[in-house]
């Protein structure tokens, strides 16, 4: 049941995504069914209640390790409530509970959680700081070996190289991450990053 909520999630069916997991009580309370509902709440711009269900996650996990998880979530919401000040505090904690994890688990985490300190960044307009945050976030992603968040670096590189004027730049980055997104499997990204780099 959950494989069918999370597929319906990535077509865009959250109201279909949120039907299936009220159809499944003991799912819906398990804390992957919270993740879900939380993350097809905050796709459907129901942003105060995405914040409520994993601020209650986060609570219920305050001081283990899977506590970085759900407070990722609450940056992921702020940013898509368009607060980047508020989704950099978060995610500027969540950072200082991965440092706290064991070394061979922090490289992608750490990969993650710099992409989006580098994306939150850049939208406040802090140039220099984004840059040397994705960096680094390109740094772990490397060492984690995963293209997805390569990827994902790598288009957010490009949309600091727009911003910054730098088009040749640009059009190297979205195409290094169309290449890292096929090797992922998503080829509706590549197929969103190519058009950036052919529209500019």
């Amino acid at each position: 049941m959950l494989g069918d909520v999370w597929q319906a999630i990535d077509e865009g069916r959250f109201a279909d995504a949120r039907a299936l997991l009220e159809a499944d009580p003991a799912l819906l309370a398990s804390d992957p069914g919270q993740m879900a509902l939380g993350y097809a709440l905050a796709h459907e711009g129901q942003f105060d209640e995405a914040r409520e269900v994993y601020g209650r996650l986060r609570a219920a996990h305050a001081g283990q390790p899977w506590e970085h998880v759900p407070l990722h979530q609450l940056g992921m919401v702020e940013r898509r409530a368009g607060d980047p000040a508020a989704a950099l505090r978060l995610f500027g904690e969540e950072l200082a509970l991965i440092e706290r994890l064991p070394e061979d688990e922090r490289a992608f985490k750490r990969a993650v959680n710099g992409y989006e300190l580098g994306v939150n960044r850049l939208a406040l307009g802090q140039v220099a700081e984004a840059r040397a945050t994705l960096a680094a976030a390109l740094a772990d992603a490397q060492q984690a070996d995963d293209p997805m968040t390569l990827g994902c670096v790598h288009r957010a590189l490009g949309n600091m190289a727009v911003q910054t004027g730098d088009l040749a730049g640009a059009q190297a980055e979205y195409e290094q991450a169309a290449t890292f997104f096929e090797e992922a499997g998503d080829e509706r990204a590549a197929a969103e990053v190519r058009g950036r780099r052919e529209g500019l």
